[in-house]
């Protein structure tokens, strides 16, 4: 039995590694095929040879998905495809609206697609398999979801199915890790607060790799591979004081390499903030959102005041950590001056690296209702009226758009760079300049990504390009 993943985007999903790792635990053979490396697609599946083609994709990929999934099916007719991942997940009867879509899965697919392999092997009743969503016809069945899995150290994550094949991601001096799946918080613009109703009675939600378990799968990393920096890409990394307890002397004693985390800002401590450095951290990421505390608070549902960045910022600061801050500009209701505000927090706080994005409603959930019954989207607002990025351009209908775009391009320099700030703000509320601030965002993802992640130039040029597609 073999199957094989495709995705789209070019660096190594977490969700694929597990299964690849549990698969490999049970016996079953993967592969892992990056569409944006691949030069044909098709020729790469026949010379795999897989009895099950399954796609991870994000909710920006839906249209993706329909057309390279078509293209599969035009030559590899017989091969059944599935759809997992957090599209999947939270819409599974969109996915299986998509012809060439044969199955979805409906949940965490570890124990899942070790049932459905021996299912598509060996036969069956579809209807036996929990977490796996068909068509009966064209009515789309939903399965009973599988419970979540329980143990997060049974297995290791298999990240040579990446580097076997894609040397661009072995070589990577910047190497992702990830302990915990889950966030106990419900922020309105995340799909956590959607995936904790799918998950509701399936088991804990919040779940973390035993301490040992984890620096034994990073050392396996370390061992064979370089790592000159490694990010801590959870969630919210510092959730668990005495997980964090635990895990960094280990980690300051077997791994030893330099390292960036995230956290929230509510959550810092003197105390977190030592335990942090002590062991190697230099960047610690949280999310400021908006400058604009009422909608941070009411709409975005993410009860984190400004003091609470003020005092998160001080006292990494304080401590020599430096601050990467999530940003998102274009939110509903959002003002120009809401948009420089929020860039003056960041100036307020020293951030280092600014992450600033366009905010972007996913159809069906609660924040896209809030912008259509308030004029900001229309009520036709579907899947295909997506961007495929959310640094490119917003979908919302808001006076000043282009204007605070504009802002969001130009956020990275503005708040390294605050002497700039008078004479920006000025372009942009009285001169048409929007070229020359998109290619501001192109050179300060560059600037951003090599300075942040600790990166050699050549490297930070090497991501640009695999990400060129994505502005």
């Amino acid at each position: 039995m073999k199957v094989c993943f495709i995705q789209k985007e070019a660096f190594p999903y977490f969700g694929i590694m597990s299964l690849v790792g549990y698969l490999k635990k049970e016996g079953i053979e993967s592969e892992v095929l990056i569409a944006s490396l691949e030069d044909d697609l098709n020729k790469a599946l026949s010379e795999i040879k897989p009895n099950l083609i399954g796609f991870s994709v994000l909710t920006t990929e839906h249209g993706w998905l329909a057309q390279t999934s078509r293209q599969i099916k035009n030559t590899f007719k017989n091969i059944p495809i599935v759809v997992g991942g957090v599209h999947a997940v939270l819409y599974p009867e969109s996915v299986l609206r998509i012809p060439d879509i044969d199955y979805v899965c409906t949940g965490e697919g570890e124990k899942t697609l070790v049932d459905f392999c021996d299912f598509i092997e060996n036969g069956g009743d579809i209807r036996s398999i929990r977490g796996i969503g068909y068509r009966n016809g064209e009515v789309p069945i939903i399965n009973e979801g599988m419970s979540l899995l329980e143990n997060l150290s049974e297995h290791f994550e298999d990240r040579e199915v990446y580097y076997r094949r894609y040397a661009v991601l072995k070589n990577d001096e910047l190497k992702q890790f990830i302990a915990s799946r889950g966030c106990p918080y419900k922020c309105a613009f995340c799909f956590n607060e959607q995936l904790m109703d799918v998950y509701r009675s399936k088991g804990r939600y919040v779940r973390m790799k035993e301490p040992e378990h984890f620096v034994e799968e990073i050392r396996r990393v370390k061992e064979s591979l370089s790592a000159k920096s490694i990010f801590f890409a959870d969630d919210l990394f510092t959730m668990n004081k005495s997980w964090l307890k635990r895990f960094l002397p280990l980690y300051k004693e077997k791994i030893n390499v330099p390292f960036m985390c995230t956290t929230r800002a509510n959550l810092m401590s003197e105390e977190i903030a030592v335990m942090l450095k002590e062991s190697g951290c230099h960047t610690v990421s949280f999310g400021i959102e908006t400058g604009n505390e009422r909608i941070r608070k009411e709409i975005l549902q993410k009860n984190v005041t400004d003091e609470d960045i003020i005092k998160c910022g001080n006292i990494l600061k304080k401590n020599g950590i430096r601050i990467q801050t999530s940003n998102m500009f274009c939110l509903p209701g959002e003002t120009l001056e809401d948009a420089f505000s929020t860039v003056k927090l960041n100036i307020k706080i020293k951030t280092d690296f600014a992450f600033s994005t366009l905010f972007m409603p996913f159809p069906e959930t609660k924040l896209a209702k809030y912008c259509i019954d308030n004029g900001y989207l229309r009520k036709e607002f579907t899947f295909e009226d997506l961007p495929k990025s959310f640094l490119t351009h917003s979908i919302l209908t808001l006076k000043d758009k282009g204007k605070i775009e504009n802002v969001q391009r130009s956020s990275y320099f503005l708040i390294r760079h605050p002497f700039l700030l008078s004479h920006i703000e000025k372009l942009i509320r009285n001169v048409n300049l929007g070229k020359l601030f998109y290619l501001s965002l192109f050179v300060s993802t560059f600037f951003r990504y090599k300075e942040e992640r600790q990166i050699s130039t050549f490297n930070a040029m090497k991501f640009l390009w695999r990400f060129r597609k994505s502005f």
